[in-house]
C-alpha cells in the first residue's frame, strides 16, 4: 500500500480529475466512529454492501490504521474497475455516505474549501506561539518565551535542587503561556485547534489554558511536528494541519 501527503491544492486538483471521470465509481465516506464500530463488529455478520468491502483493502493495512488513529477524522474511499484509493482528510468526516455512479466529491471539496477558523498552539520548552487563521488567512498571534534551566547532570543534592528549579520554571512557563493564550483567544470562535511541538507538554498545559481544556472534539489528536515554537514555523504548521494522506494499492 503506497501513501503520500497531499496539501489542500493537490487534493482539490485530484477531486477535479475525479469530477471529469466518465466511468462509474463507488464512493464511501465513513466517520471515525463508524470506522471504529466497523472494526469491532462481529465477523458472524456477513457484509451486505460490497462498497464497504472496498474499505477493508485499506483498513487492514497497519500504516493506514496508524494514520486513521493519528488523524481521527474518518476515511473517504473511491473505487472503480480500474483504480482505488482512500483519503484520510484533515478535518472530520461529518456523515456516512455510500454511493455509486459519479464519484461524490462535493462533501470533501466543501470541507477543504470552507474557511475553517483554525487555532495553532505550538509549544516547546522555553517558547510558545499561538496563531489564528480563517481558512488560509492569518488573523492574529501571541508568542512568548521563558527561561528554563536544564537539569543538573551530576547526582546528589545539587542534582535534586536543580531538578526542582527546572520543574518550577517549567510550571511558571506553562502558566504564563496558558494565561496569555486565553487572554488573546479565549473569546474567539474556533472550529479546530491543532497542537504542535513537544507532545508531553499538552497535558500539563491544559491545566493552565481554558482554550485548550474546553476544546474537546475540536482539538485534533495529531501533534504537529514542530522543533522550535516560533513565528517562522507557523505557515508550515498550518500546511501540516490541513494536509491529507492518500493511500492506494
Amino acid at each position: 500500500m503506497e501513501n503520500q501527503k497531499l496539501v489542500r491544492t493537490e487534493l482539490l486538483s485530484l477531486l477535479s480529475d475525479l469530477d471529469a471521470a466518465t466511468i462509474a465509481w463507488d464512493t464511501v465516506y465513513l466517520r471515525s466512529d463508524s470506522l471504529a464500530a466497523r472494526a469491532s463488529a462481529s465477523s458472524l455478520h456477513p457484509e451486505k454492501d460490497k462498497r464497504l468491502l472496498h474499505i477493508d483493502t485499506f483498513t487492514q493495512e497497519e500504516h493506514v490504521t496508524r494514520e486513521l488513529a493519528r488523524y481521527g477524522t474518518g476515511l473517504v474511499a473511491f473505487h472503480s474497475e480500474s483504480a482505488a484509493f482512500a483519503i484520510v482528510p484533515p478535518f472530520p468526516v461529518s456523515e456516512d455516505i455510500l454511493t455509486s455512479g459519479r464519484p461524490m466529491t462535493q462533501p470533501l471539496r466543501t470541507m477543504l474549501e470552507y474557511p475553517h477558523r483554525i487555532l495553532l498552539v505550538l509549544v516547546t520548552w522555553g517558547a510558545y506561539v499561538a496563531a489564528l487563521y480563517e481558512g488560509p488567512t492569518y488573523q492574529r498571534h501571541k508568542k512568548g518565551t521563558g527561561h528554563i534551566h536544564p537539569p543538573h547532570r551530576k547526582g546528589g543534592s545539587s542534582s535534586a535542587r536543580f531538578a526542582r528549579r527546572t520543574e518550577e520554571q517549567r510550571k511558571e512557563f506553562l502558566k504564563r503561556a496558558g494565561s496569555n493564550i486565553d487572554e488573546v483567544f479565549g473569546e474567539e470562535p474556533v472550529d479546530y485547534l491543532f497542537f504542535g511541538g513537544n507532545r508531553l507538554i499538552l497535558k500539563p498545559l491544559e491545566a493552565y489554558s481554558g482554550v485548550i481544556r474546553k476544546a474537546g472534539a475540536r482539538l485534533s489528536p495529531r501533534t504537529l511536528n514542530v522543533k522550535k515554537a516560533t513565528l517562522d514555523v507557523i505557515s508550515d504548521a498550518l500546511k501540516d494541519a490541513t494536509t491529507s494522506v492518500l493511500f492506494h494499492p
